[in-house]
């Protein structure tokens, strides 16, 4: 089994996490008939995260720029993103899908993480997702059946963001992002990303945080009070997603 870090589940959860992966491991279907049920496998949590991701989608559709997913993981918001956008807008080519991870796990750990942080992956290799070249292959399954497949949609930046962000920039001067999904759990990282890409976002653009004002990992809400001042924004939230919460730029 797979192991997924214990929040604040309760024994029922990860008794259905585990019953979960047993009945998409034994049911005598074709895999592709499996992931095409994925309502019947995929746990509420799953499908609330999900939703999250399409009602953030909504809200910048109508908003010029690109999407930054800081914190890539395993892709599923990565490629969420990406088609969710080909489902809505499908000749919007200029609305690229940007993820940002270092694709090895956490590579440094600072005290604002560590000196009040819950969580067990606070330590350096954790959270580490997939590899770059299974999310690479993951893209170009999605590409097969894209309209304009010919201009990438999806790109990826591998390496600390507290390098990469910057040079990216500076490398794409042009870049207007619609949509900045915070998942990166530290704090140097958090930090630098809003320093790097907020001022590239114009009115209406939307910054999401995946962890603030949570126990685990505390240096995501230090990083937004320290760059934005927690103050000065309105922050909103989802009432079925216990975690993500966003700021419209105004």
């Amino acid at each position: 089994m797979i192991s997924k870090e214990k929040k604040y589940q309760n024994q029922e959860d990860l008794n259905q996490f585990k019953e979960t992966e047993k009945l998409f491991r034994n049911e005598n279907i074709d895999l592709i008939d499996k992931i095409e049920s994925f309502g019947k496998y995929a746990t509420r949590q799953s499908i609330a995260k999900f939703l999250t991701k399409y009602e953030l989608f909504q809200k910048i559709i109508g908003v010029n720029g690109s999407i930054i997913e800081c914190g890539v993981l395993h892709g599923n918001g990565l490629l969420t993103w990406a088609k969710l956008s080909s489902i809505f807008e499908p000749v919007n080519h200029t609305r690229k899908v940007v993820g940002f991870d270092t694709f090895e796990g956490f590579p440094s750990i600072h005290g604002n993480d560590d000196e009040t942080g819950i969580s067990g992956n606070l330590k350096i290799g954790g959270m580490k997702g997939s590899s770059f070249n299974e999310i690479v292959d993951a893209i170009k399954v999605y590409d097969i059946n894209r309209a304009i497949n010919q201009i990438p949609k999806v790109e990826l930046v591998q390496g600390d963001l507290c390098q990469t962000a910057e040079k990216y920039i500076e490398e794409n001067p042009h870049t207007v992002i619609s949509l900045l999904y915070l998942d990166l759990d530290l704090y140097e990282p958090t930090k630098k990303a809003l320093e790097i890409f907020v001022p590239h976002m114009p009115k209406g653009a939307i910054i999401a945080f995946d962890e603030l004002n949570a126990k685990t990992f505390p240096g995501e809400t230090k990083a937004v009070d320290e760059v934005l001042g927690i103050k000065n924004l309105e922050i909103k939230r989802f009432f079925f997603d216990p975690y993500v919460s966003y700021v419209v730029i105004g």
